[in-house]
């Protein structure tokens, strides 16, 4: 779960409401929405999406109740609803850089990598906006999705302009490299990744650092990276992958 919250953020600050909102709505709105940020941010995701409802039925023209709702469905994985709450947020308020940044990260999710790219791309012009490095994730992993290699590679590394052990750039800057062939540079920022990413318990870099190796020809290297995979990561993404693999290796 670390992982979802490295790319999308969670906002407090209640914004602009209804204009006819009572002082009573709103206050009680208000406090709907730091409860429901708490719930988020303790994990307890069922709670937090009741919490934000009710602020919503109160004041549903608030942009930043918006986006934790988008935020909240997210965490239930309902990526449906989480874009049509963060489409309402922006449409609210179109200079939300937090919402818009959520929005391009679901879009992605989504498969809606050209969107996501136009509005992430426009996103990273606010120089007022204090949380940068998210930007610059989302807008290089939809990159990435959508096969465009080399500018994803120079969002990555922005990226880790702010933090070099950001799990997620680290992975997908290595696998920049992995999908250009550069299987050699690949191999050494996967294995920057492998530590960065063994508290979020991200399986990702550990599969894809024995491909690289893989493709170097170091099969021993690639076999005890993939025997990692199946005993670090037993209920992990690439376990039966890495398992695969291994066999292929043996053989």
């Amino acid at each position: 779960m670390r992982i979802r919250h490295a790319i999308l953020a969670i906002c407090v600050v209640l914004l602009s409401g209804c204009s006819h909102l009572t002082r009573e709505d709103e206050e009680r709105s208000r406090l709907l929405l730091r409860m429901g940020v708490s719930q988020m941010e303790a994990g307890d995701y069922p709670n937090a999406l009741r919490t934000m409802l009710e602020a919503e039925k109160l004041n549903p023209k608030d942009a930043v109740i918006q986006n934790n709702l988008g935020l909240a469905f997210f965490y239930r994985d309902r990526l449906d609803m989480s874009e049509k709450h963060l489409r309402l947020a922006v449409a609210a308020r179109p200079d939300y850089t937090e919402a818009i940044n959520n929005l391009g990260r679901i879009l992605s999710e989504r498969g809606k990598n050209a969107e996501a790219i136009a509005i992430l791309s426009k996103a990273q012009g606010d120089l007022t906006y204090p949380k940068p490095a998210k930007i610059s994730l989302n807008l290089g992993i939809a990159q990435f999705r959508h096969r465009q290699f080399d500018e994803a590679r120079e969002q990555f590394l922005k990226t880790l302009e702010y933090g070099r052990d950001n799990c997620l750039a680290q992975n997908y800057l290595g696998r920049t490299f992995y999908e250009t062939r550069d299987y050699k540079s690949a191999s050494e920022t996967l294995d920057r990744a492998v530590g960065f990413c063994k508290a979020s318990q991200f399986d990702e870099p550990h599969y894809y650092s024995a491909l690289a190796y893989y493709q170097l020809g170091q099969k021993e290297q690639a076999e005890s990276r993939l025997e990692e995979v199946t005993k670090i990561y037993s209920q992990g993404k690439y376990t039966e992958q890495a398992k695969t693999l291994l066999e292929t290796i043996r053989r």
